[in-house]
């Protein structure tokens, strides 16, 4: 039986790789985060230039149709979360791929601002389940010792994909060489295309190939007898427990003290990504570098915060990740605080070191230690669920700076104010304990 045939009668899943196939999940990770998160949320502030270009609309009036989303998130997060738990990720991102194919193709006839929030909105309503929740979820499941080394190679994904992709969107939506509608056409047609084939490869669980987390083997169970002949079931000596964990509800985990803090101090420092992903490259053209050039650095920046992700994956496996995550937020917002001194390129390397370590490496610890901290079975709705706090203070802050900048004619003021709140939250790691 051929490669293809055995895609398509199921029996590829039944075949065994040498390599643990949790691995092949987190490649798979880092293909789906690069291939929809780069023009999805790395790409914000090309799309937001052209735009601007083209319309007229005001910085605010854009970088709404980017909170809008992100607050839908936290709408659809939960829901997609319970989905995820319930049916498993294969159907979810199947269909949240897709949604974004259909996004894009509403966006690339946009002739309104009615429109493009339209556009907007089924994008994101598609990413909240077309990558990166269902995902980690899955290596979640897959992983235990090496879960924060894991979650930073399929992390990796958004980094390596803003880092290739995000410059080339830059040139691609110039009228000159293929324009922002066909650039959004061909993405359209290209998610639409692949929803299917790739949700193929997806396996919730390592039971399903008789393995438990980490590629250990399930052991057969040993028959004992005692000393007045009663049989027992003993597991060999090589058996490997497979707790999945509490199937916390929802309830359950709204009542847990540090659910809300892991979730809210995350969204302090979440919110500055949001914030620079709309703003920061718009920001460094009115401090004098062209559009493509803040392309280049912030795709620099994800490409670096893309090897800091899996040093933060490795660091999560050896240190606590409440103590790493405060460190490394703090290190995000003085990146956020030096944007505001890019006036010149030579500049430009402090600012990928900085905001790419600390953006980078928080990336599988806050995912990490949600892991750690509730087990395998609750996993997407402890994700899920995290995102409402987290989609409300990207919702608000976005907003927030492109007003100040309608107002003042500078970034510099939001910046500040972002950053001290992302300080103020990232200290609040250090209070987090495992329930």
């Amino acid at each position: 039986m051929g490669f293809f045939s055995r895609l398509r009668s199921g029996s590829f899943f039944s075949w065994r790789l040498s390599l643990f196939y949790g691995w092949w999940l987190v490649i798979l990770t880092l293909f789906l985060n690069a291939i929809t998160g780069s023009p999805v949320f790395g790409g914000v502030g090309v799309w937001i230039d052209a735009l601007e270009s083209d319309f007229g609309w005001s910085r605010t009036q854009l970088a709404l149709a980017f909170s809008l989303g992100t607050l839908e998130g936290s709408i659809v997060g939960p829901v997609v979360g319970i989905l995820v738990d319930k049916i498993g990720p294969r159907k979810v991102v199947v269909t949240g791929v897709t949604i974004i194919g259909v996004g894009f193709l509403i966006l690339s006839q946009t002739s309104g601002l009615w429109m493009f929030y339209l556009a907007y909105a089924v994008i994101m309503l598609g990413a909240s389940g077309g990558g990166w929740l269902p995902m980690m979820t899955v290596i979640n499941n897959w992983f235990d010792k090496k879960r924060s080394l894991a979650m930073g190679f399929g992390g990796i994904g958004f980094s390596m994909g803003s880092f290739i992709l995000v410059p080339l969107l830059a040139w691609m939506v110039v009228p000159g060489n293929v324009g922002w509608r066909f650039t959004a056409m061909g993405l359209g047609l290209l998610f639409v295309i692949m929803a299917y084939p790739v949700s193929r490869f997806i396996r919730n669980a390592p039971e399903e190939f008789g393995e438990v987390p980490d590629g250990l083997k399930v052991s057969k169970v040993v028959p004992q007898k005692t000393s007045d002949g009663v049989a027992t079931a003993s597991a060999g000596e090589d058996s490997i427990p497979s707790d999945r964990g509490i199937d916390y509800s929802v309830a359950q985990l709204l009542k847990i003290p540090v659910f809300w803090t892991l979730s809210i101090c995350n969204a302090s420092s979440s919110m500055l990504i949001g914030t620079m992903t709309v703003h920061f490259i718009i920001s460094l053209r009115d401090l004098g570098i062209p559009v493509q050039t803040g392309a280049w650095i912030w795709g620099a920046t994800m490409g670096f915060s893309g090897a800091a992700q899996i040093f933060g994956g490795w660091l999560g496996d050896r240190v606590p990740k409440n103590v790493a995550l405060c460190v490394f937020g703090l290190l995000q917002a003085v990146g956020v605080i030096f944007a505001t001194f890019l006036t010149e390129i030579y500049l430009a390397p402090i600012f990928v070191v900085i905001y790419g370590l600390g953006f980078g490496a928080r990336i599988p610890l806050g995912t990490a230690i949600r892991g750690e901290y509730f087990g395998r079975r609750a996993f997407g709705k402890v994700l899920g669920i995290s995102m409402v706090p987290m989609s409300i203070m990207m919702f608000a802050a976005p907003i927030f700076a492109g007003w100040m900048f309608d107002v003042q004619g500078s970034y510099n003021m939001a910046f500040y104010i972002l950053a001290v709140i992302s300080i103020v939250g990232s200290l609040g790691f250090l209070t987090a304990r495992k329930p």
